[in-house]
């Protein structure tokens, strides 16, 4: 199924429900844009009144019988999430603010069809800005667009259905248990503040940080979320990880991509991890890189938090815990340097915590 001429033969075999008519290869293209163990292809039929669709293809492995059963659980919960998160942003009000809309799910093969999303990922434009490419004010404005679209999703969109308990949750916690950012979805209160702490203090010890520098760091995030419960405690909507490269950016629309960890969980979770990724991004730029971070991240939160929704101190601790994964070693340049920012951040969040 990872041949072009197999994905071919299937996009052709279901393209009347894809596209609502039959076609046969000569009549669209097919490309692939990510691989790995889950790839995903580009559909662009030569009729351009057709929509381009992006297809999703779950690898099966060695074709046991286990993996079959995980690829089935994986491709229906991925497609009713999509289905949800489409119906609910349909009816958030806001109609430049979208997610892909899912078309058609062939769980037993592993495959999901979907529309291709218009725009680039807001990771191109603020790269750009390093080389003088991209002016600086409208990239505040790009910043602002992304908060708006997640403000949209977690408060002014309806409230996620709430799945129930199924044979499936165990299948689905298996990629989720020590995934730094999917463990924390659906968590609240005292439960959310302890994996964050046990998550901590097991990076900081696998990666080997001097022993009185991860001490001061797990003081610094049991001060910093004591107390996270009641209204400090924010629930709602969350994409699970939401990204500077997963959200396209177009003159009229900002998209969201890559929803299957979507669900109910802590509305600080979104955009700290969108903001530990600023954080990482900006290392790249020569001059000013501080600067320009906090620049963005107020342009950010002024679409995300306009009336000051999110407490920033805690939204600091959470962009604190995503940090702490880049201590990690190895890399290479790319490695050290991450390692370098992340704890020049962190370093400076701790001091001011205690």
């Amino acid at each position: 199924m990872g041949h072009a001429s197999g994905v071919e033969a299937i996009a052709a075999e279901h393209s009347e429900a894809v596209f609502g008519r039959t076609l046969n290869p000569s009549e669209f293209r097919l490309s692939l844009l990510a691989g790995g163990t889950r790839q995903v292809y580009r559909i662009e039929p030569s009729d351009q009144r057709l929509p381009r669709i992006v297809l999703k293809v779950r690898s099966h492995g060695g074709g046991k019988h286990d993996d079959r059963q995980a690829i089935t659980v994986q491709t229906e919960h991925e497609f009713a999430v999509h289905a949800a998160v489409y119906q609910v942003m349909q009816g958030a009000g806001r109609a430049d603010h979208g997610v892909p809309r899912p078309i058609l799910s062939l769980p037993e093969r592993g495959l999901l069809f979907m529309e291709e999303a218009a725009g680039k990922p807001v990771k191109q434009f603020i790269s750009r800005e390093w080389l003088g490419l991209a002016n600086s004010a409208e990239n505040e404005r790009r910043m602002r667009r992304c908060g708006e679209w997640l403000f949209t999703f977690a408060v002014r969109a309806g409230h996620l259905p709430q799945p129930a308990p199924s044979d499936a949750d165990s299948v689905l916690a298996v990629g989720r248990v020590n995934h730094h950012v999917y463990c924390l979805i659906g968590l609240t209160g005292a439960r959310l503040v302890a994996r964050m702490l046990e998550q901590v203090r097991h990076r900081l010890k696998g990666y080997r940080i001097d022993a009185g520098k991860a001490a001061r760091i797990q003081d610094a995030f049991a001060m910093a979320l004591s107390g996270l419960d009641g209204d400090r405690d924010l629930q709602g909507n969350v994409h699970g990880k939401y990204s500077i490269a997963d959200v396209l950016i177009s003159p009229d629309r900002v998209v969201a991509i890559d929803l299957e960890q979507t669900a109910r969980g802590t509305l600080y979770l979104d955009p700290a991890y969108f903001l530990s990724q600023l954080v990482m991004i900006m290392r790249w730029q020569p001059v000013g890189s501080l600067r320009r971070t906090a620049a963005l991240r107020t342009a950010f939160l002024a679409g995300r938090a306009p009336a000051g929704e999110l407490d920033e101190p805690t939204l600091d601790a959470f962009i604190a815990y995503f940090l702490v994964n880049s201590l990690r070693p190895g890399g290479g340049p790319a490695g050290l340097t991450a390692r370098l920012r992340a704890a020049q951040w962190i370093d400076a969040w701790v001091q001011r915590v205690q």
